[in-house]
């Protein structure tokens, strides 16, 4: 197989998620032997999956249901010929299953087949490849997340996920020698009052960053002493435009009972900082307005900091907000990745107070992840980034 500058479509969901367009099966009479899915790209879970013809529970999606049973190149697994298809992995009728439980209280069940995978690539040629995937017959505690659009006027695209996130299942993985463990994205900034994207996930070769006169920050992903499907990172402190929180050393650092610690995670669109941790930076960014006077005035049951602009606004006042991560500096300059704009004059800043006494301290969203080429180097267990 040769995945030279093999890449996938990638476009944006209204929810500010990213999807990809991923080309699934072999279908006879049809002039493209292969149905386009759309699947969230989500780099926090291994399991690639999308929702199957025969499900009992479902979210909304504008696709057909896959029809698993019409293409030819699909194969159920049996149990015991694969290391991840023993013991409880097996159903009674022989067949390995799977079932994942997300952060969000999401969960999708099903059985896992191999498929083939068309992946298409700049110079519009395509490559079949034979994957893992989870054809899902049980999704429950979606409705808040995805299969919504239409009640805003918009596309449901999104029919499952893309696992990019590590173990042996992800997409990633099981692209073998031929991914060279790579992958990267640049996410276009999302503009809601449009659906589509410019930009392509890219595998082995092509997953470069960097070019003339650009720097690249490099930081290592944590190895850690536990088994994990996150990518976790040593954040040390954090700034709003010129002021730096101060954060103790070491706050952030995962510790063996999975508390705690930095992740970088595209199935979520706005960053999650921990309640405490929040308190600290929206503190700088009170101060930050206050200074140029305005007005902050409160919170309610979807954001924590809301202020008032009164009259024209010069948008090179907005702070930029850096993340300190272990030898690489993570900049983010673009106002529109850290407030959102909610009328002419009510802004708030787009960050998430985490309540959650367990898990990461830090989860480092899409929004915040926009107009930077990122790379994950799975091989010396680096993360990338360039502007």
């Amino acid at each position: 197989m040769n995945l030279d500058d093999v890449c996938i479509p990638v476009v944006y969901n209204y929810t500010g998620l990213y999807v990809a367009k991923v080309g699934l099966g072999t279908f006879r009479g049809r002039p493209i032997p292969f149905m386009d899915y759309h699947l969230m790209i989500n780099t926090s879970s291994e399991q690639t999956w999308l929702q199957c013809e025969g499900t009992t529970k479902t979210f909304n999606q504008d696709m057909p249901l896959y029809p698993w049973s019409l293409s030819t190149t699909y194969r159920l697994v049996p149990c015991n010929t694969h290391p991840l298809c023993m013991g409880d992995k097996c159903n009674a009728d022989g067949q390995c299953t799977y079932s994942v439980l997300y952060a969000s209280g999401s969960v999708t069940s099903g059985i896992v087949a191999t498929e083939k995978v068309a992946l298409g690539y700049d110079t519009g040629g395509l490559e079949n490849i034979e994957l893992h995937i989870g054809c899902g017959f049980v999704q429950e505690n979606f409705e808040r997340y995805l299969g919504n659009n239409h009640l805003y006027g918009k596309h449901n695209l999104i029919a499952g996920i893309l696992g990019l996130g590590s173990g042996e299942w992800s997409f990633i993985n099981q692209l073998g020698a031929a991914g060279q463990g790579k992958f990267s994205y640049c996410f276009e900034a999302i503009n809601w009052k449009l659906e589509g994207s410019n930009t392509y996930l890219r595998f082995g070769t092509d997953a470069k960053i960097g070019g003339a006169f650009q720097k690249v920050h490099t930081t290592p992903i944590v190895v850690t002493l536990f088994l994990t499907t996150l990518y976790y990172l040593n954040l040390e402190d954090i700034s709003v435009g010129n002021k730096r929180v101060g954060f103790p050393r070491g706050i952030f650092k995962v510790n063996d009972r999975k508390e705690g610690g930095t992740v970088i995670d595209s199935g979520s669109g706005m960053s999650v900082l921990h309640k405490d941790h929040f308190e600290r930076v929206a503190d700088l960014v009170k101060a930050h307005f206050n200074g140029l006077g305005v007005e902050y005035i409160g919170s309610d049951n979807r954001f924590d900091v809301y202020f008032r602009l009164r009259g024209k606004f010069n948008i090179s006042n907005y702070p930029s907000i850096t993340l300190y991560f272990q030898q690489a500096d993570y900049v983010i300059q673009n106002y529109k990745a850290n407030l959102l704009m909610l009328s002419v004059e009510i802004v708030c800043f787009a960050n998430v107070k985490g309540s959650m006494t367990s898990g990461p301290s830090f989860n480092l969203g899409t929004f915040q992840q926009a107009n930077k080429h990122i790379l994950y180097n799975l091989n010396d267990r680096s993360l990338s980034s360039v502007t």
